[in-house]
């Protein structure tokens, strides 16, 4: 009878590890964050467009089933009722109009989260006429069965809030 050596059985073993479904995950991940990075700019877009035609229910279903969005000066939103009812309050101010651009996109290493920093511009009519607001904005992205969906969403002006 052969006597295995345990430090071969355990070079073996490592060796069998590694080259397992799961080696090289964080390589497959690095090189389709291009990808993720394109499929949440596109994702931006609609956003955008949903924002134009304030459709807040259709906002609130970019977030995940859990998802927030963390204005200033107001409550978390957390999950699509809250979200659709914070979007909807805040369509609904006169003058609403939004934008806002990434200005960077990182996809994490397992390609499960994702990073956007960006800005934003806010136009409202306020008391005395139209105003608006410049700010930044951090979102959280969850990739959720292949689709990028809002996690935490949370944005602050520059300068003072439009009044």
């Amino acid at each position: 009878m052969l006597k295995a050596n345990p430090l071969l059985l355990a070079g073996l073993s490592g060796m069998l590890f590694s080259c397992g479904p799961n080696a090289g995950s964080d390589k497959l991940a690095a090189d389709s964050a291009p990808a993720h990075e394109q499929a949440i700019g596109k994702n931006n877009e609609q956003w955008l467009a949903l924002i134009r035609n304030h459709d807040a229910a259709a906002v609130s279903r970019i977030y995940t089933a859990d998802g927030a969005m963390m204005a200033p000066g107001a409550p978390i939103a957390q999950g699509q009722p809250a979200l659709e009812k914070a979007w909807g309050g805040l369509m609904k101010m006169p003058g609403f109009g939004l934008t806002f651009k990434a200005d960077q996109i990182v996809v994490a290493s397992g390609g499960d989260m994702a990073l956007d920093r960006g800005t934003y511009e806010l136009s409202l009519d306020g008391p005395k006429g139209a105003t608006k607001e410049i700010g930044k904005y951090v979102v959280v992205w969850r990739n959720v069965d292949g689709q990028w969906k809002v996690a935490a969403d949370i944005f602050n002006s520059d300068g003072t809030p439009p009044s």
